[in-house]
């Protein structure tokens, strides 16, 4: 990104020996065209900002508005079922900050969330220590943005070297026509995202969320009221636009409808 936006609140850390940010990055350059491509839309800004006075809470006033809604109590902003893609105000937009109601990936995570030693799928994992509302923005899936020829040379050594993968693939579709690829790998630079582990039945699942870059954030929202002390997670196969590669290894999460496996997915290109 260029800069302009504020940096989203995020104090949590790692761990892990790897290098926490707080939002995604672009991988080091090789200085191949696929790179500078990619380098282009990171440093890309979207310049259709609104110019309302309101709260931006209404689609038919703000261009970017009624894609989140208030819970009943009016605590919290939740991501609506339909809203698909997201788009927030940012920094260009004429509505204030403390008022708007159409910023939430741009403050950063939820508080109250707590890596631990998951027992079921004997890792690291991420839960949260208060009641989180079906529609909560839990976090973004942050790490480095890879073109589609660094993914595939990282998954190959992974596989090589028998070690984890994350590397996610969000497809955009528009009408069954792929629009854009986005890759994200937190192996090496990453948030908490990284820590949600794979459920066949997640109480989790992913939106892309643009804010002031053509390049989406990876938004995790909770799929379902979720109680405190319950573990987060989400399905790495997506739901038809969203894929975690990963080895095809047996799957730990203990669901009801648990396949048996984790998804298995290549990038395609």
């Amino acid at each position: 990104m260029d800069g302009s936006e504020t940096a989203p609140n995020d104090d949590y850390e790692h761990p892990d020996e790897l290098e926490y940010i707080l939002e995604s990055v672009l991988m080091p350059s090789d200085d191949s065209e696929e790179f500078k491509c990619l380098a282009d839309d990171y440093n890309s800004v979207l310049l259709n900002h609104c110019r309302c006075k309101g709260a931006c809470e209404n689609s038919e006033v703000c261009p970017h508005g009624g894609q989140y809604e208030f819970t009943g109590d009016g605590s919290e902003l939740l991501l609506r079922k339909s809203a698909n893609p997201v788009i927030e105000c940012n920094d260009l937009c004429k509505c204030c900050r403390n008022t708007c109601s159409n910023r939430l990936v741009y403050l950063g995570p939820r508080k109250h969330l707590e890596i631990f030693d998951s027992p079921v799928y004997g890792s690291k994992g991420l839960r949260t220590t208060v009641n989180i509302p079906k529609g909560g923005y839990i976090c973004e899936y942050a790490g480095e943005l890879l073109t589609v020829t660094e993914a595939k040379r990282r998954l190959q050594a992974n596989e090589e070297l028998n070690l984890m993968n994350y590397v996610l693939v969000l497809n955009e579709y528009t009408s069954d026509k792929k629009q854009q690829v986005t890759i994200v790998d937190p192996s090496r630079r990453g948030n908490i995202g990284r820590y949600l582990n794979h459920s066949c039945e997640p109480n989790c699942h992913i939106a892309a969320v643009r804010i002031d870059c053509p390049i989406p954030k990876i938004g995790i929202f909770a799929a379902k009221d979720i109680a405190a002390t319950e573990e987060l997670c989400f399905h790495y196969g997506g739901e038809g636009q969203f894929k975690k590669v990963t080895g095809g290894k047996p799957c730990l999460c203990g669901a009801s409808k648990c396949t048996g496996f984790m998804p298995n997915t290549t990038i395609d290109g």
